[in-house]
């Protein structure tokens, strides 16, 4: 067809180099241009869309948006002549971390087949050669600027893989004077222990420590840093890593990172060294990470050496890896499992495509859960593979970059691609659903609500013997992992992993013993008690008021160990029947109990943390606990990071140790309250997501005005309290054994239907696959694993050394 009179009239412009192009997999399913159909490009927007029936997503597009012109692109691999032969070169191995921009027009591998149609003309292809006025060259000149475009989801793993290393001012202003008894033969051996490897040169005096010691165990002393820590000298070279051509490790103490040192031949001379013969013997510190990253991979075989059988279909679709993303593969397919997840997102996928009123839907959190659910439980995209023998073979899954990109959006950690904890991004993928559905009929159609739950807090002075109890909205809890000898013995033993770290051994226990440790009382000290009007020390214990449709609970397998965060390899037994957890029922208060009174001003007071009306993330203040800091501190840490997790909560209380009232009681929220003035774009903004006026003054007042801790707070407010807020509710609660909420106070039965295994010593290293039950009972059901796109069927889970638990309950009768 020649020009149309959409063509000619069209109003096209080349995308920019900042312009996201997304032309290799439609943004509304996981259709892709390896595909006979091949992807539409909108040549207005840029929006990629299957073309492909019953879906069509491109013409679905062009009708809402008006953007009849689309570039239409397919990706065939080329067949050569040594395709098939078996002294074919193998792909290079893979030795550096990095990512690199495909050459998309790689003549060697593949052909693009390309041409322009029109969906205003019933997906015509237009012949964009007819030039009309100019029109076809204008035509053109789009379609090859799309075609030399970095894909939108490559360029945002492509810098958010990028590290940039730079020079600081503390080699630019380094002062040289080698130390007394300094001799080049010193340069072999740490200076205070016998270490010969990891060594660290100080550019300062010429001392030579070993490195950090690592997760595992490996590495160093710490007697570089402890070198810092006495003198000063800020910068140091890793020796081994010194190369002729200038290069080598850098490391700026002061400002704790990697760095460059743009004179390191200058800097060098005073010790003796020259550059020139130097020869790289040790691997570098990007190596070495990259190495250990590679070692971690779950066995897809089972303990008696039997190779698990590749599964696919409906529900069996995997992900693959994007590099580190194993966190986010493994909470997805838990998540998406669950039937209110299900049952939300992949029936009306379709219809909120229709009706979505977002121009692009790789932006929309709500497009991309509905696309995610499609692709994982349509069953389209779970074909199994052949291997070179003709036996089935793993699938290769289906890429969750637009999921990822859309869902972690200037998030500072989860948008990198560096490895994340499983359980903090299960939170914040809640807390992203949560504002999504907000806008979605006030998130009556929310199914995070399915984790909801309140639990009743128990504060009984010691002095006068008064009780307070409390109730707090929660969506998970911390089982803290009890660590006992393996064998009764009080001697510590230690085995091997396959990658070859030591790592001790512990005898297994009850996850009925974690979760009799969790309930238990625990000593609260600087606590003000209205009825003695002084602060005590207060005993506190919290327990389950009511009980969540799906409890999601995590096990705190991380301690502390000489500030370094260590892995407690305990295993945990967990019974795959039915678990009754009506003993950890909170029941109110007692008869022969005296409550508190309250305080002049109507406000509860029972611990420091409840002086604030600000909400804090209680599992992560547990985390901290544990790793032996005092709860004052803790608390102050999440306020002030936000409830963004334990590692941002733990990097504030480093920061602040030496502060002079680090562990000063907090002053009473509502003295701040008076003092800030609540901005009206924060009142408005918030408002806009579904919440009521009062509840928004009230979040802005408690936090400072600081609009993203009152959404944190909004979210974390208990029906009770929106209700109380909302000077139109009729009721001021709602029953939580009614049919508006999940959960219960009834049934108390669960079944352990998911769980998330981590392999590694941490959580910023390793690997996660989750184990998957498919059934409604445990008699009915099979279970699977989900290692990134490998999906296998197993005989059953693995919930010993599981870092995340998921149990639905079950809502039979309590026995």
């Amino acid at each position: 067809m020649a020009l149309c009179n959409h063509a000619q009239n069209a109003r096209l412009a080349p995308p920019s180099s900042s312009t996201a192009v997304y032309k290799e997999e439609c943004t509304q399913c996981f259709d892709n241009y390896d595909m006979a159909a091949g992807i539409d490009v909108c040549l207005t927007c840029f929006n990629g869309a299957c073309p492909r029936t019953p879906t069509n997503h491109a013409h679905q597009h062009a009708m809402k948006s008006g953007h009849q012109l689309a570039l239409n692109i397919r990706r065939v691999a080329k067949r050569t002549e040594d395709s098939n032969d078996a002294e074919s070169p193998r792909p290079a191995k893979l030795t550096k971390l990095e990512i690199k921009e495909e050459v998309e027009n790689d003549s060697s591998k593949y052909e693009y087949q390309t041409f322009v149609r029109c969906w205003g003309c019933s997906g015509a292809v237009v012949d964009v050669d007819a030039n009309a006025n100019g029109d076809g060259e204008r035509i053109r000149a789009v379609t090859s600027a799309i075609m030399h475009a970095v894909e939108a989801t490559k360029r945002s793993e492509i810098k958010a893989w990028t590290e940039e290393v730079t020079p600081c001012e503390h080699f630019e202003s380094l002062t040289q004077t080698p130390g007394d008894g300094f001799t080049l033969d010193g340069l072999h051996t740490c200076s205070a222990c016998e270490k010969h490897e990891n060594l660290w040169l100080c550019l300062s005096c010429g001392h030579v420590g070993c490195g950090r010691r690592q997760y595992d165990g490996s590495g160093g002393n710490n007697h570089a840093i402890s070198h810092y820590d006495q003198t000063g000298h800020k910068v140091s070279i890793k020796l081994g890593t010194i190369t002729p051509e200038g290069s080598a490790d850098a490391y700026c103490y002061a400002c704790d990172d990697n760095k460059v040192d743009p004179k390191l031949a200058e800097h060098l001379k005073p010790f003796g060294i020259n550059v020139l013969a130097q020869q790289k013997t040790e691997k570098s510190v990007a190596e070495l990470q990259l190495e250990q990253n590679l070692k971690f991979d779950f066995s897809m075989t089972t303990a008696d050496g039997e190779q698990l059988e590749p599964v696919a279909g409906p529900g069996l679709t995997g992900l693959r890896n994007l590099g580190n993303s194993c966190y986010m593969a493994s909470i997805l397919q838990c998540v998406f499992n669950i039937d209110r997840f299900r049952d939300r997102y992949f029936p009306t996928a379709e219809d909120h495509f229709a009706t979505c009123s977002k121009q692009k839907p790789a932006n929309c959190v709500l497009c991309q859960l509905h696309k995610m659910a499609s692709g994982l439980w349509s069953g389209r995209y779970a074909e199994l593979q052949t291997d070179h023998d003709g036996k089935p073979a793993h699938q290769a899954g289906i890429p969750p970059a637009q999921f990822k990109d859309a869902i972690a959006q200037d998030h500072y950690e989860f948008s990198t691609m560096r490895q994340q904890d499983v359980f903090e991004f299960f939170r914040h993928l809640n807390k992203q659903i949560d504002i999504a559905e907000r806008a979605v009929a006030g998130g009556s159609m929310a199914p995070t609500t399915v984790f909801d739950f309140k639990t009743e807090e128990r504060f009984q002075c010691l002095e006068c013997k008064k009780v307070r109890y409390k109730t707090q909205k929660e969506s998970s809890v911390l089982i803290p992992v009890i660590k006992r000898p393996l064998n009764g013995s009080d001697s510590q033993q230690t085995s091997s992993d396959d990658t070859g770290a030591q790592k001790q051994e512990y005898a297994p226990i009850p996850i009925a013993e974690c979760l009799d440790s969790m309930v238990s009382e625990e000593l609260v000290n600087g606590c003000h008690c209205p009825s003695c009007n002084k602060l005590v020390a207060m005993a506190k214990s919290t327990r389950f008021a009511t009980f969540p449709k799906v409890l999601a609970v995590q096990a705190c397998r991380f301690e502390m160990v000489n500030c370094v965060p260590m892995k407690l390899n305990v295993p945990v037994r967990v019974p795959l029947g039915r678990i009754d957890f009506s003993a950890y029922r909170g029941h109110g208060i007692q008869p022969g109990e005296e409550p508190l009174p309250e305080t002049d001003d109507g406000a509860k007071s029972d611990d420091a943390s409840a002086l604030q009306e600000q909400p804090v993330d209680e599992a992560v203040v547990a985390q901290l606990e544990s790793m032996g800091f005092p709860r004052i501190r803790c608390v102050k840490a999440v306020k002030a990071t936000g409830n963004n997790g334990a590692e941002a909560a733990m990097g504030w209380v480093f920061e602040h140790m030496d502060d002079p009232t680090i562990d000063d009681p907090e002053e009473p929220q509502q003295q701040q309250q008076q003092q800030n003035a609540l901005d009206p774009e924060a009142v408005e903004q918030l408002m806009a997501m579904g919440f009521e006026k009062a509840s928004v003054e009230k979040a802005l007042g408690a936090t400072a005005g600081d609009a993203n801790r009152a959404l944190d707070f909004l979210l974390n407010m208990t029906d009770d309290e929106s209700a109380e807020n909302d000077a139109s509710a009729a009721t001021g609660s709602v029953d939580p054994g009614s049919s508006q909420a999940d959960d219960s106070s009834k049934h108390s039965g669960y079944e352990l239907t998911g769980l998330v295994l981590h392999k590694g010593t941490s959580v910023h290293c390793g690997h996660y696959i989750a184990n998957v039950r498919h059934g409604l009972t445990a008699d009915e059901s099979r279970w699977f694993m989900f290692n990134d796109a490998k999906v296998a069927a197993l005989k059953e889970p693995q919930p010993e050394q599981a870092y995340v638990y998921f149990f639905t309950r079950t809502d039979d009768d309590d026995k």
